[in-house]
C-alpha cells in the first residue's frame, strides 16, 4: 500500500512541476524583453540624424533598443573616448575610423549613413589674400579627411601642399577661425559651414566636387558585436526604418531631430548629404575585399601610411560587417 501511494505522489509531483514549467515558459515569453542599452556618440552632422529620429520616434524601443545619444563639437575628443571604451558606437567620417584603427584595431564599421555630396566645404577667410607675400593657411582636423579633402582642391589648383601652412583646427572652430584671420581657408560642414558664410567665409570648393571621396560611417568594435550581437542588430534595423521614415516625410525629419538635439530647425536639413539605404549599404560592401567600401579604405589608408600618420593599414574585409545588415528594409 504503501509503494502505491508513493507512486501517486510522484506522478502527482512529475504533473506539478510540467504545469510550473509551462507557466514559467508562457510567463517569459509574454514577458518584455529587458532593452539592451547602447551608447552612440556623434558630430552634429545631418547624415547621422537617422539615429537621434530613430530613437525620438521609439523605433529603437522597437526593437529592444535603449539608446542614448550623446552629440559633440569635439571630434578628436570623440574618438579618444571610443578608444578609451566610453562609447558602444561612434558616427564620424570613413577617414577618421582608418586612423582610429591605430589605437583599435578590432573597430568595425556597421554601416555607411552617408556621403557628403555638398556638405562639407573649404571656405576663404573675408580678409584671405589681403597681404600677397603671406603664406596661405589651411586650417582642418589634420591626419584626418579634411587633409585629404583639402589636397584635392590644391591638386586642381596646382598648388604643392607643402607651399602652404596647415593647422590643426576641429571642425566646429572653423568658423571663429575664419573670423578672426587665424586661417586663410578652413574645411568643415554643416551647420558650422553655414555659421561661417554668415560671418563673411565665402565657400570655395565643396565635397561635391569630390563624388564618393567622403563618406560617413557608424563604428562599433569586435568585442562590442560579439558581447551582445542582438543589440547591435536591432541599432541597425531602427536605423534604416528611420532612414527610410526621413525620406518619406523629410520636414517632420528635420523637426524631430531639431527638437531632440536642441538646434534651429532652419539648419537641419538633407542639403548636400546623400544617406545611405539599405540597398545603398548592400551595394557598398558586397565582394568583399573587392568591394567598392573595401577600395576606398585602401584608399584612404595609403594617404594615411604616406604621410606617417598610420603604420599598418586595417584589413578592409575584417573591417567590414554586412552579416549584420537586414535581410529586408525595416518598415518606417
Amino acid at each position: 500500500m504503501r509503494t502505491a501511494v508513493a507512486t501517486q505522489g510522484k506522478a502527482r509531483w512529475r504533473a506539478m512541476a510540467l504545469l510550473a514549467l509551462v507557466l514559467c515558459a508562457c510567463s517569459t515569453a509574454d514577458a518584455p524583453r529587458t532593452p539592451s542599452a547602447l551608447r552612440l556618440g556623434m558630430d552634429l552632422w545631418a547624415g547621422y540624424f537617422p539615429a537621434v529620429i530613430a530613437e525620438r520616434d521609439g523605433l529603437m524601443a522597437a526593437e529592444g533598443v535603449d539608446l542614448e545619444v550623446v552629440p559633440t563639437r569635439d571630434t578628436n575628443g570623440l574618438i579618444a573616448e571610443f578608444a578609451a571604451g566610453h562609447y558602444d558606437l561612434i558616427a564620424v567620417s570613413l577617414g577618421d575610423a582608418i586612423t582610429l584603427s591605430k589605437s583599435r584595431p578590432d573597430v568595425v564599421v556597421l554601416l555607411v549613413a552617408d556621403e557628403s555630396a555638398g556638405g562639407d566645404q573649404l571656405l576663404r577667410a573675408p580678409a584671405a589674400g589681403a597681404d600677397a607675400t603671406a603664406v596661405p593657411r589651411f586650417g582642418t582636423n589634420l591626419g584626418g579627411f579634411g587633409e585629404l579633402f583639402i589636397r584635392a582642391w590644391l591638386e586642381r589648383e596646382g598648388i604643392a601642399p607643402g607651399d602652404v601652412v596647415w593647422a590643426n583646427v576641429d571642425a566646429s572652430d572653423v568658423p571663429a577661425a575664419l573670423a578672426e584671420g587665424r586661417i586663410d581657408f578652413g574645411h568643415t560642414w554643416q551647420p558650422y559651414a553655414g555659421e561661417a558664410t554668415a560671418a563673411g567665409a565665402t565657400p570655395v570648393f565643396s565635397s561635391a566636387d569630390t563624388p564618393g571621396l567622403i563618406l560617413d560611417v557608424v563604428l562599433a568594435t569586435r568585442a562590442g558585436l560579439e558581447r551582445d550581437p542582438e543589440a547591435f542588430r536591432g541599432f541597425v534595423r531602427a536605423w534604416f526604418a528611420a532612414e527610410r521614415r526621413w525620406r518619406a516625410d523629410p520636414a517632420a525629419g528635420n523637426a524631430v531631430a531639431a527638437a531632440a538635439l536642441g538646434l534651429d530647425p532652419a539648419t537641419v536639413s538633407l542639403d548636400g548629404v546623400k544617406l545611405y539605404s539599405l540597398e545603398d549599404n548592400r551595394h557598398a560592401m558586397a565582394g568583399g575585399a573587392d568591394s567598392p567600401l573595401a577600395s576606398l579604405i585602401e584608399r584612404y589608408s595609403a594617404f594615411f601610411v604616406e604621410r606617417g600618420s598610420l603604420s599598418t593599414p586595417p584589413n578592409p574585409t575584417t573591417m567590414l560587417e554586412p552579416a549584420l545588415l537586414p535581410e529586408a528594409a525595416p518598415a518606417p
